[in-house]
C-alpha cells in the first residue's frame, strides 16, 4: 500500500508540475518539476527511497532514447557524423580527464580514479535534458541534429569511461589498451543486440500478420516492449544497452509505410500512448532529479567534516570547466572546418555557443555516479554532491543562456491563414442553409467552427486581452441576467421559461475563464448552492424534485419560445449598445466581434430551433453537417496550399487537426447519457 501511495503522490506531482507550467509559462517545466522533487525528498525518509540505477537506465532512460531515436531524421543527423563523433569521444574523454584532474586538485583527499569516475559522469550530455529546453526554445535544425545525435549515443562512451575509471580505482591500475578494446566491444555488442531484437521484433509482426493473428494490441505491446528487452539483453551480454535500444529505435521506424487499415490505427495508437509515456518519463527524470538533489546534498552540507564553501566553489569551478573545455573543443573543430574550407569562423560562432551550453547534464549523471559500489559512495560522499550540484547548475546555466542565443519557440502555423481557412468554412456552410429543408444541425455546424475561430484568436492574444475579454463576457452576461429578473418580475417570463434562460446562463457562466482565485470563488458558491439544495431536498423528502417531474408546465410551450426570443432580441439590443460605449475602454476588434457574435445568434431566432440550438443542450445530431464541414475544410486546406498561401507543413497540419475532429464525431460509442436523462425529463 505505501508502493501504492507513492504511485499516486507522484501523479499529482506530475499533474501539478503541468498544471503550474500552464499557469505560470515563463517558469520551464523541468525546473517546476525539479523544484516538486526537492519539496517531495524533504518529506520522504531516506531509507524509503533509493534510486536503482539499472532499473531507471531500463525503464526510464531506455524507453526515451529509444522514442527519440525511432522519431528521429536520421538522414539528416548522418549529415553531421563528423562532429557528432568529434562530440561523442574526443570531447568526452578530455572532458573527462579535465574535470577529474580539477576536481582531484581541489579535494586531494580524494583518489584520482574516483574523480575521473566524477568526469565521466559529467562527460556526456543528456538527451532528455536537451529536450526539455529545445520545447522552448528555437534551435537551428542543423544544431538540433548535432545535439540530438550527440545525445543518442554518447552515454555508452561515458558509461564506459566511467567503468574503466571504477576498474582502476579498484585495482589500481590502468591500461589505455583494455580501456579501448572495451569501448569497441561495448559499441559493437549493442549495434549488433539492436539490430538482433529489431529484426526478432520484426519477423514477429510479420509472423502475426501472415496468420491474421495481429491486432492493435498486440503491435502495441511488441513495440513497447522492445526497448526493455533490447535493454535487458544488452545488459546481460555486457555490452551497451543504451546503444543497443537507439540502434532498435532506428531500425524500428525504417521501413517501408504500408497503408493499411491496420498500420493506420496502430500509429494512431501507439502516436497517442507514446506521448502518454514520454510525459511520464521525462517528468519522472525530473522529479526524481530533484529528489536524489535534496538527497544528496542534504546531509553533506549539515556535515561538519566538510567546507561547505569549498563544496559550493568547487561545483561552479567544474561546471565553468565542463562549458569552457566543451567550447573550446567544438570551437577547434569549426576553425579547423573553416581553414579547411576558406570561410569565415564568425559564421559558425553562434552554432558553438549553443552548442555548449545546450551540453546540459541531467538525471543519467546522478545516475551514473550512484553505479558505484556502496563502500566507496558512504567513503567519499563528496562524489555525489559534486556530480549533483554541476547536474543542477549546468542545467538552470542552460535555461539562462540559451534564450539569448536563440528566439522563442513560436507557432509554427500561420493562425491567421487558420482562421480565413475556417472563415471560408463557414461562408459555405452559410450558402447550404439556402437549399436546407433543417437548418438547426447546420447553425449547430456553424456554430462549432464560429467556436474554433475564437478559440483560435484568443490563444493567439496576450494575457491583458484574454483578460479583457473575459470582463466582456461578465459583463454580457450581467445585462442579461438582469435582463431575465426583470422579464420574470413584470411577468413577461413564464416560470418553465425563465427556468431555461437561467441555465442557459449558468452554461454561459461556467464557460467564462476566470482566474484562479475567482475561479475558486465561483466553486465555493456553487457547491454552496447545491449543498444548500440537496439538504433542503433530504428534509422535505424530495418535495422539489417530485414537483418538477408532476408539474403540468414541465414541458415549453409555443409561448415560453416566443417569450425567450423576444427576451434575447431585447437584451441583444441593451449589449449591442453598452458594448458600442465601451469601444474607447476596451480594443475595437474584441468589441466588434462580440457584437458580429451576438448578431449572427439572433438573426437565426426565426429558423424555429433557435431555443433548441442556444438555449438548450439537445443530443447532438448534426454528423452529417459536421462532416460536410470537414470535407469542405480539408478541400480549402488544399486550395490554400495549391496558391502557396500556406506551406506543404501548414497543411499537414491542419489535416491531422480535421482527421482527429472526425474520428471522434464518428464515434458511435459516444456516452449520450446526460442528454438522455434531460429529454427524459422533458417528455415526463
Amino acid at each position: 500500500m505505501e508502493l501504492l501511495l507513492y504511485a499516486v503522490i507522484f501523479s499529482m506531482i506530475l499533474i501539478v508540475s503541468n498544471v503550474t507550467n500552464k499557469l505560470v509559462p515563463s517558469l520551464p517545466l523541468p525546473l517546476i518539476q525539479i523544484l516538486l522533487g526537492i519539496v517531495w525528498a524533504l518529506f520522504v525518509p531516506e531509507e524509503n527511497f533509493h534510486l536503482d540505477t539499472e532499473l531507471f537506465l531500463a525503464l526510464v532512460i531506455g524507453p526515451l532514447l529509444f522514442r527519440e531515436a525511432e522519431e528521429a531524421d536520421i538522414t539528416s543527423v548522418l549529415k553531421h557524423w563528423r562532429i557528432i563523433l568529434y562530440l561523442i569521444f574526443p570531447v568526452i574523454f578530455i572532458s573527462t580527464i579535465s574535470l577529474g584532474w580539477a576536481a582531484h586538485s581541489l579535494w586531494l583527499s580524494l583518489p584520482l580514479a574516483a574523480c575521473m569516475a566524477v568526469g565521466a559522469a559529467l562527460g556526456p550530455t543528456d538527451l532528455v535534458a536537451f529536450a526539455s529546453l529545445s520545447e522552448r526554445f528555437t534551435f537551428p535544425k542543423r544544431v538540433s541534429n548535432i545535439l540530438k545525435g550527440e545525445g543518442l549515443l554518447n552515454d555508452a562512451s561515458g558509461l564506459v569511461a566511467f567503468r574503466v575509471a571504477l576498474a582502476a580505482l579498484a585495482t589500481g591500475s590502468f591500461s589505455l589498451g583494455e580501456a579501448g578494446i572495451s569501448l569497441g566491444i561495448s559499441i559493437i555488442g549493442g549495434f549488433a543486440v539492436g539490430i538482433l531484437t529489431a529484426f526478432v521484433n520484426r519477423w514477429l509482426q510479420t509472423l502475426l500478420l501472415s496468420v491474421r493473428a495481429s491486432d492493435i494490441a498486440s503491435e502495441l505491446l511488441l513495440e513497447l516492449s522492445l526497448p526493455l528487452l533490447t535493454f535487458f539483453l544488452a545488459e546481460e551480454l555486457h555490452v551497451s544497452g543504451i546503444i543497443a535500444v537507439v540502434v532498435s529505435g532506428i531500425l524500428k521506424a525504417s521501413r517501408f509505410k504500408h497503408i493499411t487499415l491496420l498500420e493506420a490505427r496502430v500509429d494512431t495508437v501507439s502516436h497517442t500512448v507514446w506521448n502518454t509515456v514520454n510525459f511520464i518519463l521525462n517528468g519522472s527524470v525530473f522529479v526524481i532529479l530533484g529528489m536524489e538533489l535534496e538527497m544528496i546534498a542534504k546531509p553533506i552540507l549539515s556535515s561538519p567534516i566538510y567546507n561547505n564553501l569549498l563544496l559550493v566553489l568547487s561545483v561552479f569551478l567544474l561546471t565553468t570547466l565542463l562549458f569552457l573545455i566543451r567550447f573550446v573543443m567544438v570551437y577547434l573543430f569549426y576553425w579547423f572546418r573553416t581553414v579547411r574550407l576558406k570561410k569565415s569562423l564568425r559564421n559558425y560562432l553562434k552554432d558553438a555557443l549553443l552548442l555548449t551550453f545546450s551540453g546540459v547534464k541531467g538525471t543519467v549523471s546522478i545516475a551514473t555516479i550512484l553505479l558505484i559500489p556502496t563502500k566507496i559512495e558512504k567513503e567519499y560522499p563528496v562524489l555525489l554532491f559534486l556530480v549533483a550540484g554541476v547536474t543542477l547548475v549546468s542545467f538552470i546555466a542552460g535555461l539562462v543562456v540559451l534564450p539569448k542565443l536563440s528566439e522563442d519557440k513560436e507557432e509554427t502555423n500561420n493562425y491567421l491563414m487558420q482562421i480565413a481557412i475556417l472563415n471560408d468554412v463557414v461562408m459555405e456552410l452559410e450558402a447550404d442553409l439556402k437549399n436546407s429543408k433543417h437548418k438547426g444541425p447546420l447553425y449547430a455546424a456553424i456554430d462549432n467552427y464560429h467556436d474554433r475561430i475564437e478559440n483560435l484568436i484568443l490563444s493567439q492574444e496576450n494575457k491583458l486581452i484574454q483578460k479583457d475579454w473575459e470582463q466582456l463576457k461578465l459583463l454580457i452576461l450581467s445585462i442579461e441576467s438582469d435582463g431575465l429578473e426583470q422579464a420574470y418580475e413584470e411577468g413577461k417570463m413564464r416560470e418553465r421559461g425563465y427556468r431555461v434562460y437561467q441555465r442557459y446562463l449558468r452554461n454561459m457562466e461556467q464557460r467564462v475563464n476566470r482566474n484562479l482565485s475567482s475561479r475558486l470563488t465561483y466553486y465555493f458558491l456553487v457547491s454552496f448552492r447545491l449543498l444548500r439544495l440537496l439538504v433542503h431536498e433530504i428534509l422535505t423528502f424530495g418535495s422539489g424534485l417530485r414537483n418538477w417531474l408532476t408539474r403540468e408546465d414541465s414541458k415549453l410551450e409555443a409561448i415560453d419560445y416566443d417569450q425567450i426570443a423576444a427576451l434575447y432580441l431585447a437584451n441583444t439590443e441593451i449589449i449591442i449598445e453598452s458594448l458600442e460605449d465601451l469601444k474607447g475602454v476596451y480594443r475595437s476588434s474584441l468589441i466588434s466581434f462580440l457584437q458580429e457574435s451576438r448578431l449572427r445568434e439572433t438573426a437565426i431566432i426565426t429558423s424555429g430551433a433557435f431555443v433548441e440550438r442556444v438555449i438548450n443542450r439537445v443530443k447532438p445530431n448534426n454528423i452529417d453537417e459536421m462532416l460536410r464541414g470537414y470535407y469542405l475544410e480539408r478541400k480549402i486546406i488544399f486550395e490554400y496550399e495549391a496558391q502557396h498561401l500556406i506551406t506543404a507543413k501548414q497543411a499537414r497540419r491542419m489535416r491531422q487537426n480535421v482527421n482527429e475532429l472526425e474520428s471522434y464525431s464518428l464515434r458511435e460509442s459516444a456516452n449520450t447519457l446526460p442528454y438522455d436523462m434531460i429529454e427524459y425529463a422533458r417528455n415526463r
